[in-house]
Protein backbone atom coordinates (compact mmCIF):
# COMPACT_ATOMS: atom_id res chain seq x y z
CA UNK A 1 0.00 0.00 0.00
CA UNK A 2 1.37 3.47 -0.81
CA UNK A 3 1.47 6.25 1.67
CA UNK A 4 -1.29 8.43 2.13
CA UNK A 5 0.55 10.87 3.67
CA UNK A 6 -0.40 14.85 2.09
CA UNK A 7 1.27 15.05 -1.33
CA UNK A 8 1.33 18.37 -3.27
CA UNK A 9 0.15 17.23 -6.62
CA UNK A 10 0.77 19.90 -8.68
CA UNK A 11 4.94 18.94 -8.10
CA UNK A 12 5.99 17.93 -11.38
CA UNK A 13 9.07 15.44 -12.00
CA UNK A 14 10.55 15.25 -15.36
CA UNK A 15 10.78 12.15 -17.88
CA UNK A 16 11.80 10.82 -20.99
CA UNK A 17 9.77 9.20 -23.22
CA UNK A 18 10.78 8.25 -27.11
CA UNK A 19 10.00 10.41 -29.54
CA UNK A 20 7.13 8.25 -31.08
CA UNK A 21 5.07 8.34 -27.47
CA UNK A 22 5.45 11.92 -27.46
CA UNK A 23 4.50 12.39 -30.57
CA UNK A 24 1.23 10.21 -29.71
CA UNK A 25 0.51 12.10 -27.06
CA UNK A 26 0.60 15.60 -28.54
CA UNK A 27 -1.78 13.92 -31.36
CA UNK A 28 -3.92 12.77 -28.35
CA UNK A 29 -3.73 16.54 -26.84
CA UNK A 30 -4.86 18.02 -30.33
CA UNK A 31 -7.53 15.89 -30.71
CA UNK A 32 -9.11 16.21 -27.37
CA UNK A 33 -8.36 20.18 -28.06
CA UNK A 34 -10.52 19.81 -31.40
CA UNK A 35 -13.42 17.13 -30.60
CA UNK A 36 -13.81 17.92 -26.79
CA UNK A 37 -13.80 15.68 -23.85
CA UNK A 38 -17.09 14.30 -24.02
CA UNK A 39 -16.33 10.92 -26.43
CA UNK A 40 -14.31 10.05 -23.14
CA UNK A 41 -15.12 7.25 -21.15
CA UNK A 42 -17.47 8.05 -17.80
CA UNK A 43 -14.71 6.05 -16.03
CA UNK A 44 -12.30 8.64 -16.94
CA UNK A 45 -13.87 12.30 -16.06
CA UNK A 46 -16.15 11.41 -13.46
CA UNK A 47 -14.79 8.10 -11.51
CA UNK A 48 -16.41 6.96 -8.04
CA UNK A 49 -14.30 4.66 -7.37
CA UNK A 50 -10.14 3.98 -7.41
CA UNK A 51 -9.22 2.37 -10.88
CA UNK A 52 -6.62 0.63 -8.89
CA UNK A 53 -8.23 -0.84 -5.66
CA UNK A 54 -11.79 0.20 -6.33
CA UNK A 55 -11.87 2.45 -3.07
CA UNK A 56 -14.13 5.09 -3.03
CA UNK A 57 -12.45 8.66 -4.35
CA UNK A 58 -12.33 11.46 -1.80
CA UNK A 59 -12.41 15.07 -3.23
CA UNK A 60 -9.54 17.33 -2.11
CA UNK A 61 -8.21 21.18 -3.26
CA UNK A 62 -4.23 22.48 -3.81
CA UNK A 63 -4.54 25.09 -1.10
CA UNK A 64 -2.68 27.84 -3.21
CA UNK A 65 -3.86 30.78 -4.86
CA UNK A 66 -5.75 29.04 -7.97
CA UNK A 67 -6.70 26.15 -6.28
CA UNK A 68 -7.48 22.74 -8.90
CA UNK A 69 -9.75 20.11 -7.91
CA UNK A 70 -8.40 16.32 -7.21
CA UNK A 71 -10.26 12.72 -6.40
CA UNK A 72 -7.98 10.99 -4.16
CA UNK A 73 -7.64 7.33 -2.64
CA UNK A 74 -7.11 7.02 0.81
CA UNK A 75 -6.78 3.71 0.53
CA UNK A 76 -3.90 3.25 -1.96
CA UNK A 77 -2.83 7.29 -2.64
CA UNK A 78 -4.11 6.91 -6.31
CA UNK A 79 -4.47 10.75 -7.18
CA UNK A 80 -5.98 12.23 -9.93
CA UNK A 81 -6.92 16.07 -11.18
CA UNK A 82 -11.45 16.06 -11.40
CA UNK A 83 -11.84 16.91 -14.76
CA UNK A 84 -14.82 19.42 -14.75
CA UNK A 85 -16.10 18.17 -18.49
CA UNK A 86 -14.26 21.12 -20.67
CA UNK A 87 -11.27 21.53 -22.29
CA UNK A 88 -9.94 24.50 -20.60
CA UNK A 89 -6.86 23.47 -18.92
CA UNK A 90 -6.21 20.47 -20.98
CA UNK A 91 -1.97 19.82 -21.67
CA UNK A 92 0.09 17.35 -22.43
CA UNK A 93 0.35 16.22 -19.37
CA UNK A 94 -3.15 15.88 -18.33
CA UNK A 95 -3.69 14.38 -21.56
CA UNK A 96 -1.32 11.66 -20.81
CA UNK A 97 -2.90 11.23 -17.54
CA UNK A 98 -6.22 10.50 -18.73
CA UNK A 99 -4.75 8.03 -21.02
CA UNK A 100 -3.14 6.38 -17.84
CA UNK A 101 -6.23 6.48 -16.34
CA UNK A 102 -8.15 4.60 -18.73
CA UNK A 103 -5.59 2.01 -19.13
CA UNK A 104 -5.71 1.29 -15.60
CA UNK A 105 -9.26 0.85 -15.33
CA UNK A 106 -8.57 -1.50 -18.25
CA UNK A 107 -6.09 -3.12 -16.58
CA UNK A 108 -7.57 -3.91 -13.08
CA UNK A 109 -11.32 -4.09 -14.81
CA UNK A 110 -13.57 -1.20 -14.04
CA UNK A 111 -12.98 -0.52 -18.08
CA UNK A 112 -14.69 -2.91 -20.53
CA UNK A 113 -12.60 -3.61 -23.59
CA UNK A 114 -14.76 -4.03 -26.60
CA UNK A 115 -14.40 -6.82 -29.07
CA UNK A 116 -15.14 -6.12 -32.22
CA UNK A 117 -17.24 -8.65 -33.78
CA UNK A 118 -16.22 -9.60 -37.25
CA UNK A 119 -18.41 -10.14 -40.33
CA UNK A 120 -17.48 -13.82 -41.57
Amino acid sequence: MRSTAKRDPETYKTIKVPMWVYANAKEAELAILRKGVDRLPHAVLQPKSCPICKSELSQAQTDDENPKSYLTCLHCGYTQPKFEGSTEGIALGTTIGMGLVHLLNTLFGAGKQQTEVGTG
